[in-house]
């Protein structure tokens, strides 16, 4: 069922409001409202003292005007006295300066404390309302991960990090071997030595730093899954959710890892934000959405919809007229379910006064709140559907993470240059799944490896197999030169064991930065390669792209090769747009 409904916060305004704003949202042609997001002092105003009469009276005005429920558990956002009695539950930078109060998502997922305290709300919630009959889905924390709080360098995330290295690695000599601690002496006698990869004088080992980032997605995973776990041991009806936020690619933990203890995704949407002077380009927020579509790679929610002008200090932008409901209506035909708009009012006071919504301080029906009524209108007439396609885009963490480590060139952006391969689907009207690089690609006629440059050795049998059955890939620069360890591979020609499938091996290479390029020729003209330079030695592959009077010879910059009965293409640079639509309509036709 499609549910089309407004972010609602009657904490902030009062229960007097209610009745009055539950026949507008009615009006509008919702129905639904989420709420209780930012809200556990009201649900616990003491430590273990829980009060539900406040959203009991809210929730019953709900149902007495036809309207159901997303419930949320508030754990974002901490009560005061939380942070009173336990105050080394916060998050601690680098440089060692832990958040105030006052501000959200100050707390550090790895603290023992909180996670019990959330728990022990979240169960409380649920035993309450779980014969609820308004109630139709939960939500468990907002955003995890937003505003850099993905990140947490205390002695607890210290002494868990240590734990984590224990459980992975056999003894510290195995440990010491594969992370090549020789360099620098660096070699541990014990597990407790292992310092956390705060910012040095110089660069951290990126062994150590890939293992960070794999435990920080490994504590998210496991706070995420606590909520959930939480609820559904007393709510076993209805279904449980997490709401993701946009940039959520960039994160220190993997969405696709976290998304599969959910019962299905949800995503908040916001096209533009506070201090920008556009919003996404049409390609682009397209993209975002099917990212998160790939999460469960099944129909999802947004919870959070552009209406109204957003931002905390900077604003910027405004949606123009028509604009927030096309953004709406466009995310419907990428696997939107349901669809929340944020929010039904905005609030005249607290961090949040130039976040607009449907309605804005003057309390007044005007232009925005006819538009909403005009997309629920339309979004009701729209068939629940998901998109299928040929094509998937994978995404793959290690690589990610590895490459955010050392991005090499300060023109490289990860984001971006993905972004860059989902623009030539997107302009041809070709839908694109993007998925994670364990689920299985081979349903596919055409599978895109953005900078993947870890590979263990069985992705590229995969890989291998994929394309000697008739498959496509498309392999980018960087791609297999790294082992799972984050480290250079001994003894073997880049792309590592993949000469054969790529038709080429890599002679030399060179990061180009700022706004570099080196030019190249393709069918006789000349185009511009950025970011990286890699130079082609053809094993069998034929050249699509040449270099053009590099000082180290004459190579190709891009190769095409049969491999079985498929084709390989290896791109070694990332090339402008002109160009890359010349090859996508190679690759593609």
């Amino acid at each position: 069922m499609r549910y089309l409904g407004v972010d609602y916060y009657p904490e902030q305004w009062g229960i007097e409001m209610v009745d009055e704003d539950f026949a507008n949202i009615k009006e509008l042609g919702a129905n639904l409202i989420r709420i209780a997001d930012f809200a556990w002092d009201v649900f616990e105003p003491r430590e273990g003292e829980y009060d539900f009469s406040f959203f009991d009276e809210v929730i019953a005005k709900a149902k007495a005007h036809d309207l159901k429920v997303m419930m949320c558990v508030p754990t974002a956002t901490m009560p005061s006295w939380l942070y009173e009695k336990y105050p080394e539950i916060m998050n601690e930078d680098e440089k060692g300066y832990r958040q105030p109060y006052g501000a959200r998502r100050g707390y550090c997922i790895n603290s023992d404390i909180y996670r019990k305290k959330g728990i022990a709300l979240a169960e409380k919630l649920a035993e309450h309302y779980k014969d609820e009959e308004a109630i139709v889905a939960w939500q468990v924390d907002n955003e995890i991960g937003h505003e850099g709080s993905d990140l947490c360098y205390c002695q607890n995330c210290h002494s868990k990090f240590i734990e984590y290295l224990k459980n992975k690695y056999k003894d510290i000599n195995e440990l010491n071997e594969r992370w090549g601690t020789r360099f620098w002496t660096q070699t541990y006698s014990a597990f407790e030595q292992i310092p956390l990869p705060k910012p040095a004088f110089t660069a951290q080992n990126p062994s150590l730093r890939l293992e960070w980032y794999r435990f920080r997605s490994e504590a998210t995973v496991s706070y995420i899954k606590g909520l959930v776990d939480a609820v559904k041991r007393f709510d076993h009806k209805h279904p449980v959710s997490h709401d993701f936020e946009g940039g959520i690619i960039n994160k220190a933990f993997s969405p696709f890892a976290v998304a599969q203890n959910l019962d299905f995704v949800s995503y908040n949407n916001y096209p533009v934000w506070g201090g920008q002077k556009e919003p996404l380009s049409p390609s682009d927020l397209a993209f975002s959405v099917d990212f998160a579509r790939g999460f469960r790679r099944e129909k999802f929610w947004v919870t959070e919809s552009i209406m109204g002008q957003q931002g905390h200090n900077d604003i910027g932008y405004a949606p123009k007229p028509g604009e927030a409901e096309k953004w709406a209506l466009d995310s419907l035909d990428h696997g939107v379910e349901s669809l929340i708009f944020f929010r039904y009012r905005g609030f005249t006071k607290g961090a949040e006064q130039f976040c607009f919504g449907i309605l804005d301080a003057d309390n007044e029906k005007r232009r925005k709140y006819y538009e909403t009524m005009d997309f629920f209108k339309k979004a009701k007439e729209k068939p629940v559907t998901y998109p299928e396609s040929k094509i998937c885009l994978v995404y793959d963490y290690d690589s990610k993470s590895s490459m955010a480590i050392q991005r090499q060139s300060n023109q490289f952006s990860y984001e971006k240059e993905c972004q860059k391969f989902y623009g030539q689907l997107f302009k041809r009207g070709m839908n694109c799944d993007i998925i994670d690089s364990s689920v299985d690609f081979n349903k596919y006629s055409l599978v895109i490896l953005p900078y993947m440059i870890i590979m263990s050795d069985d992705f590229k049998a995969r890989v291998k197999d994929y394309v000697s059955k008739g498959g496509k890939v498309v392999l980018t620069a960087r791609s297999a030169w790294k082992d799972t360890d984050n480290n250079l591979i001994f003894g073997k020609r880049l792309p590592v064991d993949l000469n054969d499938l790529c038709g080429c091996m890599i002679e030399e290479h060179e990061s180009l930065l700022d706004d570099q390029y080196s030019s190249c020729f393709y069918e006789g003209k000349e185009y511009k390669g950025y970011v990286f330079e890699e130079l082609l030695n053809l094993c069998g592959g034929k050249s699509l792209v040449s270099w053009k009077d590099n000082p180290f010879g004459d190579y190709a910059a891009a190769v095409e090769n049969d491999y079985g009965q498929g084709i390989c293409y290896y791109l070694g640079s990332s090339f402008e747009e002109e160009l890359l639509d010349k090859l996508f309509d190679e690759i593609l036709k």
